[in-house]
């Protein structure tokens, strides 16, 4: 059985899907809501039609929401990798050495 996917699914990963390219470009999060955001409803006004722009209204590209999203990603590729980290036994060995050092 396929499970449906809601708008509003589709909106929020759409909307980490910008906000990961705003950061990757290294562009001010502002740039979502004035410039992403209306360039996507133009585009898609003039070649779909006035009823899917309110589908692309729905996705969330304000300055915070970017500004979340992006400290979202970045947490979890931070915790992928302690755990990744933590799960190499060598590094694990190394780490308890360097922290035994530490407090001697």
């Amino acid at each position: 059985m396929k499970s449906a996917v809601t708008v509003s699914e589709k909106a929020l990963e759409a909307s980490y899907h910008v906000a990961k390219l705003i950061a990757c470009q290294k562009k001010p999060h502002t740039v979502g809501e004035t410039l992403i955001k209306p360039s996507c409803m133009e585009i898609v006004r003039h070649m779909l039609g006035p009823n899917e722009v309110k589908e692309v209204n729905k996705v969330s590209l304000s300055a915070d929401t970017v500004k979340r999203r992006i400290h979202d990603m970045s947490s979890d590729i931070l915790e992928t990798l302690i755990k990744k980290l933590l799960a190499a036994e060598k590094f694990a060995i190394i780490i308890i050495l360097i922290l035994k050092i530490k407090h001697s």
